[in-house]
């Protein structure tokens, strides 16, 4: 899955356009990298986002089928701390 439709459909970012915008201005890392928005995401890879004043990484446990509500899309996720 592309990584711009990615972050929309995991509601990382509220719109695909918005997850395109922050991908440009490198607030978004694919396993520590910075990738197009057009990128292949796989189960297993972590995304690292950053702001102004946090920093989130998060690991993809499963990708998307189909539209999901915001809870199925916490649960294809899981937070990464400290490593």
């Amino acid at each position: 899955m592309r990584l711009d439709v990615l972050l929309h459909e995991l509601r990382l970012y509220k719109s695909r356009s918005q997850a395109q915008a922050a991908i440009a201005a490198g607030h978004v890392l694919l396993n520590d990298e910075c990738r197009k928005p057009s990128h292949e995401v796989r189960a297993g890879d972590r995304l690292t986002l950053t702001g102004e004043h946090h920093r989130r990484t998060v690991e993809v446990l499963e990708l998307p089928r189909g539209s999901l509500s915001k809870e199925a899309a916490k649960a294809l996720v899981r937070e990464v701390i400290g490593e």
